[in-house]
């Protein structure tokens, strides 16, 4: 077990390097959109990294059955499943402009140059630059207002999908009823950054209870419940001297560099997804399909300490006292229903299966296991 342990999570962290982990890459860039302010830097962020929190909270949803057949008592199935997941071309970019950004009505001004930004999940090229302005004499006129913060949001990461592989088990218990559960050992990034995930599911012969179905050699009804848990961390670099350039050096006073070692964004993606299965088992081949729905919640944090501009007087200074802890925590939520169809093929104790799921997200699923009884 130590082995296949030792064999399983160095080629998961390759995947997942070669596949996912670019798209948690440009997460480092997001400490930028803090210097809006705490309002719009939710707003930002929920269009840009909400495709990538669906889409891996899509990806939770797949994988978990490859046939509407529970294991018999003491039966039990060991599998490796990959799930890649299609993000749409709608969740590509987003229009910076219509997320309802500053505050007019209180002399927070925002230019939006450029209407077509990239998501997390769009393409490897600037983003559209923001300037924001501060009415602090209280005229009409905007000419005069005090700058403080300008930049570009964040660049796309150029991947249409996310990728998430993880070990699965199913054990069977009384009555038809059969448990999974699903991990994935911690993966680690970069300097400190870190993905894993568990889960736990049940599925239940249903075609037992009907009379004069329950014999029927061949088919196979069941209902299925699942519930998958992913967490990330994922390294933050926003320090002071962002600010320079706009402020000019003269408005950032001296600071402790460690101060601002501890920001990390932290992403706790939950799905839960109930489905009716069908399934047809041959000796050798089994065709199988669901339909379900699923539903994702996310939970983000920008977590530790980051350098904030605040208005002193007539201009903007930044320093240990304008500094603000844990700023962002934020839910996305989407619900989806799911069409699944899919192929199993059973040599002896092997598997090997492949299957779809038409959704909003859909998903590619494949995966390869052993199974007794």
């Amino acid at each position: 077990m130590k082995t296949a342990k030792k064999m399983l999570k160095p080629s998961l962290v390759l995947l997942c390097t070669a596949i996912s982990f670019p798209l948690f890459a440009q997460f480092s860039q997001v400490g930028n959109i803090l210097s809006t302010g705490v309002n719009d830097a939710e707003k930002i962020m929920n269009a840009y990294v909400s495709p990538f929190a669906n889409g891996m909270g899509a990806s939770l949803s797949g994988g978990w059955y490859n046939t509407a057949k529970p294991h018999k008592l003491g039966g039990f199935d060991i599998t490796i499943t990959a799930n890649v997941v299609i993000i749409p071309s709608s969740d590509k970019t987003f229009d910076p402009a219509a997320l309802g950004l500053g505050d007019p009505a209180n002399g927070l001004n925002v230019v939006v140059d450029g209407n077509n930004s990239p998501t997390v999940a769009g393409k490897n090229e600037t983003g559209s630059q923001l300037t924001y302005t501060q009415d602090v004499f209280g005229t009409p006129d905007q000419s005069d207002d005090v700058l403080f913060t300008q930049f570009n949001l964040p660049k796309g990461s150029n991947l249409a999908y996310s990728f998430m592989p993880m070990a699965q088990v199913g054990i069977g218990l009384v009555k038809g009823t059969e448990i999974i559960g699903r991990y994935s050992p911690e993966l680690k990034y970069g300097k400190s950054g870190k993905l894993g995930l568990w889960g736990v599911g049940l599925k239940h012969d249903v075609l037992q209870w009907i009379p004069g179905l329950s014999k029927l050699p061949i088919l196979n009804i069941s209902l299925h419940g699942g519930y998958t848990k992913l967490s990330s961390t994922n390294d933050i670099n926003f320090q002071p001297e962002f600010y320079e350039p706009i402020l000019g050096a003269g408005s950032i006073s001296d600071f402790f560099p460690e101060m601002y070692d501890n920001q990390q964004m932290l992403m706790d993606i939950s799905n839960l997804t109930a489905n009716l299965l069908v399934s047809v088992d041959l000796p050798v081949i089994c065709i199988y399909g669901g339909v379900g729905v699923s539903s994702n919640k996310t939970i983000l944090e920008l977590a530790g300490t980051y350098p904030m501009a605040a208005l002193q007087g007539t201009s903007f200074v930044v320093d240990e006292s304008t500094a603000i802890k844990n700023p962002i925590n934020m839910e996305i939520k989407s619900t989806d229903v799911r069409l699944n169809a899919g192929f199993r093929i059973k040599m002896a104790v092997v598997t090997l299966h492949f299957d779809y799921t038409y959704a909003n997200y859909s998903i590619a699923t494949a995966g390869l296991g052993i199974s007794l009884r």
